[in-house]
């Protein structure tokens, strides 16, 4: 009788391991799988957004210096509009004059 209660123990020990390691292969092991996974995504996304920030940073870099030439020559456009308006003030008072000297 002994080793038959020995042998029934040994067999419910073993189912219990039996079904510790199933519990184990279908339900933790394909987490930690999508945990590994979710963090290599997050790697991934995070080196795709670092490269992202710096060709960005490139390019705005360009547009500011081409919105600084812009505004230069906005300026230097301002002012020679301006030397035209007093040319044209001063050609219109000749044009006055002269029509006063007829």
């Amino acid at each position: 009788m002994p080793e038959l209660e020995f042998l029934n123990m040994l067999g419910k020990e073993s189912i219990v391991f039996v079904a510790i390691i199933m519990v184990w292969y279908l339900f933790v092991k394909p987490k930690d799988v999508q945990i590994s996974k979710k963090d290599e995504h997050i790697t991934e996304l995070v080196e795709t957004n670092r490269t992202i920030v710096q060709e960005n940073s490139k390019e705005l870099s360009k547009i500011s210096n081409t919105m600084d030439k812009i505004s230069t020559e906005l300026t230097a456009l301002n002012a020679n509009q301006n030397e035209l308006k007093d040319g044209q003030d001063d050609l219109w008072k000749e044009v006055v004059l002269l029509k006063k000297e007829r």
